[in-house]
């Protein structure tokens, strides 16, 4: 069985919504119609003296592919689970243009944390510092992204970069470096504009915010080819509580199974054992990114990072097995379907979107 989504869509002008001159001031919004489906964009205003606002609007946003389930899609992204803030802004690194191009995730609290990674025999230096950095601490607080070099090919002067990347962000924000994880995309063999990144992370930090621009404005600032931004949340209950899940994502060429060309940051308030939520990001990738393909090519840099801040007041989740983890699953399983598809929706040269149900195999 397979569904087709012709890349059609509606597009509305709004005076009051600025983007970058490349798109004619004109913001997209896009809404589709499959038997069983309803896609929905989520789009708010802003004053033009917005920076966060012009960055989240720089491109247009994906549509949004949610399976059906007990769950309600909500605008705000990574930010709209309690406890997030995040940012996009220019720092400088692209080789031309001005898109955004430096994001950060930010959690207010130890957040459990979790990294699912290429499989790729050679990892980017973004890639391995973010695995020892996993096994040394079991939360993370931030996630950096930059995106006009993926910083892969690098050697040992790659990975110093990173950890002066990442030590100089962990200084601004009080925190330990450890719990700053950093994520890169762009050409590979390039090290990172680490003078521009430094330059930036101050402005960067200034510009966190909790509001549904700030989580655009950060899902527009990992693209690189990507002509839309992939951002969406749900709000559902996990044993009786209200909890929501959020995620960004890029990518749109290099796709294929075992991830590959992809970056992603999920959040979500749910209260969850460390052990537990690696397991269920694990299965969700597995359910979601490892079921895409564009192109047939893999790559260096690929990885998606989970944070659970705990903030819902949900009971507390340590067995992967119970009833609370398997409504959490289902949920984390949505967003990350959701954003995989945007990705495959938007691949590089496609037309269409078929997503094919094999059974028997």
């Amino acid at each position: 069985m397979h569904t087709c989504a012709p890349h059609h869509y509606t597009s509305l002008k709004f005076p009051e919504l600025h983007c970058s001159s490349k798109l004619n001031n004109l913001q997209v919004l896009r809404s589709f119609g499959l038997s069983k489906r309803n896609f929905k964009v989520f789009a708010v205003a802003a004053s033009s003296s917005s920076s966060m606002s012009e960055a989240s609007n720089y491109i247009p946003a994906a549509p949004i592919f949610l399976p059906e389930g007990p769950w309600q899609q909500i605008p705000g992204g990574v930010t709209a689970a309690k406890g997030f803030k995040a940012a996009g802004i220019f720092g400088g690194l692209r080789a031309k243009g001005e898109k955004p191009d430096l994001a950060l995730v930010t959690c207010d609290v130890d957040a459990t944390a979790a990294g699912v990674f290429t499989t790729n025999m050679v990892a980017a230096a973004p890639v391995l510092y973010c695995k020892n950095a996993l096994d040394i601490s079991k939360t993370a607080r931030a996630v950096l992204i930059n995106a006009g070099q993926a910083n892969a090919a690098t050697g040992d002067a790659g990975y110093q970069d990173v950890l002066e990347s990442a030590g100089a962000l962990a200084m601004l924000l009080k925190l330990k470096p450890e719990e700053v994880l950093i994520e890169s995309t762009g050409v590979i063999g390039q090290r990172i504009k680490k003078e521009a990144l430094l330059n930036s992370l101050p402005k960067l930090v200034n510009s966190l915010s909790p509001s549904i621009e700030g989580a655009g404005s950060a899902a527009v600032a990992i693209t690189t080819t990507d002509l839309v931004s992939k951002s969406v949340a749900i709000e559902s209950k996990v044993g009786g509580t209200d909890i929501k899940v959020g995620g960004m994502a890029k990518g749109s060429g290099m796709i294929h199974p075992n991830m590959a060309t992809m970056l992603g940051v999920i959040t979500t308030d749910a209260l969850v054992n460390s052990d537990v939520w690696r397991k269920m990001v694990q299965i969700s990738v597995n359910r979601s990114f490892n079921q895409i393909t564009v192109d047939g090519d893999t790559s260096t840099n690929d990885t998606v990072i989970a944070l659970a801040s705990g903030l819902s007041g949900s009971t507390s989740i340590s067995n992967i097995n119970c009833h609370e983890a398997m409504q959490l699953q289902a949920c984390l399983d949505a967003v990350m379907q959701g954003l995989a598809k945007s990705i495959a929706w938007d691949g590089e040269g496609a037309t269409c979107l078929i997503e094919v149900t094999v059974t028997g195999a």
